[in-house]
């Protein structure tokens, strides 16, 4: 009977441990996700049926975690009645993740082949060049574009950087330019001795490296393009997109770009199988590719 006892015990204690574990995404309920991405698509306009929900679980896990919440149902039945809670949520689940010249050979091909090319291309057709960082962030995309043109640029030649994001914080914060040193392994110490300032413990990019990127709110999923491009760098986003809405933003990234233009994906991304008549590859190993001529 002892045995039996002790057998309850250590399984109540087990269930209670379980109820104590940090909620991650594999624990995160369907029914709490459901009323969310709902909430979210009525209130808010942010349709997260577009994402992996395996990702999109995850980081609202990892959310309610940073909030000290460890019931979802009770989270998401309050949702509905917290507009500024909505705004956060959403700014929370977007992706962040980059640094400057991230995956450092796929910058050596735009400085070494792409970048000349359509600066060349701008200077025959006397027009000017424009860049489209999608998802771009806090910033270190395009600004990491601004500092190769920088060096490259020619009197006379006109060129424009564009940065878009969904979150309004992460374009805020792009626009001051002040990042940890972490974020700045990758940029050579004679471009951030002239480039950079110390601030407190964070570097500040140079006003007239900011003053070469325009940033703007855009969401690619559910907003009509807004800016035509000769280069445009969409990495490490698709990732996160259902394979339907792969197919939909690869549509709209080619009719965005000129003739000949160029795509930049991330390293780990490829073409969705409908959209490779868009397109041929010019560097398989870093992901560029280049719009055909007709569409």
């Amino acid at each position: 009977m002892s045995n039996q006892t002790d057998a309850a015990n250590q399984g109540t204690n087990l269930s209670a441990t379980r109820q104590r574990s940090p909620l991650v995404g594999e624990d995160f309920p369907d029914e709490a996700y459901a009323v969310i991405a709902t909430i979210l698509k009525q209130q808010q306009n942010f349709d997260l049926a577009s994402y992996k929900s395996v990702n999109m679980k995850r980081r609202l896990a990892a959310y309610l975690r940073s909030c000290g919440c460890t019931d979802p149902l009770h989270y998401s039945a309050e949702l509905a009645d917290r507009a500024e809670e909505q705004k956060q949520l959403i700014a929370a689940m977007g992706i962040h993740v980059s640094h400057f010249f991230r995956n450092p050979s796929t910058f050596l091909a735009l400085k070494s082949r792409i970048l000349p090319e359509v600066l060349r291309m701008s200077r025959r057709q006397n027009s000017k060049l424009r860049i489209w960082s999608v998802g771009c962030a806090l910033g270190e995309e395009p600004y990491s574009v601004a500092l190769l043109l920088k060096d490259m640029v020619q009197k006379g030649d006109q060129f424009a950087i564009v940065g878009t994001d969904l979150s309004p914080d992460a374009l805020k914060r792009a626009k001051n330019g002040c990042y940890p040193v972490d974020r700045l392994k990758e940029v050579p110490p004679a471009m951030l001795e002239k480039y950079f300032s110390a601030q407190a413990q964070l570097y500040q990019i140079n006003e007239e490296i900011r003053q070469l990127v325009q940033f703007f709110r855009h969401d690619i999923i559910s907003e009509e393009i807004i800016y035509r491009a000769d280069v445009i760098l969409c990495r490490n986003l698709l990732i996160y997109f259902s394979r339907d809405k792969q197919q939909q933003v690869l549509k709209l990234l080619a009719g965005a770009l000129s003739p000949g233009g160029y795509l930049v994906l991330g390293r780990a991304e490829t073409l969705a199988p409908d959209c490779r008549n868009l397109f041929f590859c010019v560097d398989p190993a870093e992901r560029i590719y280049r719009r055909t001529v007709d569409l």
